[in-house]
């Protein structure tokens, strides 16, 4: 099996991609399970739904894998520049 490198129960746990803070599975009470990448000399952290989203997206390919999250990104920060998001 492939480890992830996923953190649990980070109390300041924050996805960079969906913003989500909270577990959003009803029966857990408890932060979001995030990774800590690289992107751009720059440390995100995104959720394990996040994560795996992408990943079904690539068909499992890293180089695809790595073009969606920087395009996802780059499209958040421009929507926060001109104050849509």
């Amino acid at each position: 099996m492939q480890k992830f490198g996923f953190q649990y129960n980070k109390k300041d746990a924050f996805c960079n991609f969906c913003c989500r803070t909270k577990n959003p599975h009803p029966d857990f009470n408890e932060p979001i399970v995030v990774k800590k990448i690289k992107f751009k000399n720059r440390g995100l952290y995104i959720c394990i739904n996040c994560h795996f989203d992408f990943l079904d997206k690539a068909d499992g390919n890293e180089d695809i894998l790595n073009k969606l999250i920087a395009e996802k990104y780059n499209l958040i920060n421009l929507l926060q520049k001109a104050h849509i998001f």
